[in-house]
């Protein structure tokens, strides 16, 4: 692939430049290299919902057998697994995707149109809830704490009152926030890097997801409690930064043509549900917020991608999983006020847990779908592109 201009240094102009080159300088075929590459991988979107669908397991495990909180079995693992799978999907996503003669004001903006609509509007209902349940904003975690998760900063407090104020699923939000908020000045890095750099780079940040649980489970704090285990491996979002970046390497790695051993997308989805499933039983928990899985996932995005990169047939292109995968935000900050709202509601009638998250996902999916349809989709056409450039841009389309 030609090498691609090296920015002496990463200023917003120059920034503004070189968002979004990988997407769309794309080589000939005259190159010797691949052309035509899709700008769009659908089976990606198919896996969003795959990684959706883990959230929404564990947490319904959780409600239906609440002792899991305790015994923590893989059934737990399955989401955490899921979160780390959205991080990697999004570094390389936003990396893939990215647009020619962008600018950070600009990526930040559709950003913003895409997460903060539907995010303000299920933190309202929620506060709407506790006023209606009796209590108000500033009780349970607090107005400070509430309004922080509102802003997307509450994760970095070292507190539970903080970390699970507002909307409990909140909290990866803002650790994608803060990936926003770098990804602009990453890119230049991570565009100039080598095929061998980027190699290094990818193992780097995998060294780097292991080396968080080491330091803290053998220096750190050996043996002492579970919360700022939990907090600094799991919710802080500096954390859970490396996996996003690897998420970048890896879609840099794909766009060079670079060839590394192939792993179908099924051995790649047998390794991670394997590692889950042995890994809860034998390593600490510490490793298990997001490094024993980071391989595998890592492998699944990969393998996932080439489907469509390289046109073959694909179960996750398919329009149910690709439209599944669509609403798979909404599903993903809806499942649990809704779970939790009729778990309240209907086991004082003497509903079992099951018969509660049987009955709650039909509710669960035709939530998402309202929000997503009549939320997200309009605020992404409206608000990702400034009024005035408006006509300009349908000119063009």
């Amino acid at each position: 692939m030609h090498d691609l201009p090296r920015p002496s240094s990463p200023s917003t102009a120059t920034v503004g430049r070189v968002v979004g080159r990988i997407g769309a300088q794309e080589p000939s075929a005259k190159d010797g290299t691949r052309s035509g590459r899709p700008r769009q991988l659908p089976s990606l979107t198919g896996l969003r919902f795959a990684a959706a669908g883990g959230v929404v397991y564990t947490h319904s495990a959780l409600l239906i057998n609440p002792h899991l909180a305790r015994t923590l079995g893989p059934e737990v693992w399955v989401g955490a697994s899921s979160v780390s799978l959205f991080f990697i999907l999004s570094g390389y996503v936003l990396t893939h995707s990215a647009r020619p003669t962008d600018t950070a004001r600009a990526f930040w903006r559709r950003r913003a149109a895409k997460i903060l609509p539907n995010h303000v509007l299920t933190w309202c209902v929620i506060m709407a809830a506790l006023v209606c349940a009796g209590g108000t904003a500033t009780h349970g975690s607090g107005w400070t704490a509430n309004l922080s998760s509102l802003f997307l900063v509450h994760t970095w407090v070292p507190s539970q009152r903080f970390v699970s104020a507002g909307n409990p699923v909140s909290w990866s939000l803002a650790a994608e926030g803060f990936f926003y908020l770098l990804f602009p000045l990453l890119l230049p890095y991570v565009e100039r890097l080598s095929r061998r750099g980027l190699l290094i780079g990818a193992g780097g940040a995998i060294a780097l997801v292991w080396t968080c649980p080491v330091l803290y489970e053998f220096v750190l704090n050996p043996g002492g409690p579970s919360f700022p285990g939990y907090w600094s491996l799991y919710m802080l979002p500096i954390t859970r930064l490396p996996e996003f970046v690897l998420g970048m390497m890896l879609a840099r790695i794909s766009s060079t043509g670079m060839r590394i051993p192939r792993i179908g997308i099924l051995p790649a989805a047998l390794g991670v549900i394997s590692t889950i499933v042995v890994n809860a039983a034998f390593l600490p928990r510490s490793f298990l917020y997001a490094a024993s899985t980071v391989i595998p996932l890592a492998t699944l995005v990969y393998a996932t991608a080439e489907l469509d990169l390289r046109g073959r047939k694909s179960l996750l292109r398919t329009p149910v999983l690709v439209f599944l995968g669509e609403i798979s935000y909404a599903m993903y900050l809806v499942h649990f006020m809704v779970l939790g709202l009729l778990y309240l509601s209907l086991t004082g009638h003497g509903w079992s847990n099951l018969a509660v998250v049987l009955a709650g996902l039909p509710v669960v999916l035709l939530t998402s779908w309202l929000l997503y349809a009549g939320v997200e989709r309009p605020c992404v056409r409206r608000l990702s592109v400034p009024r005035r450039a408006r006509p300009r841009a349908a000119t063009r389309s």
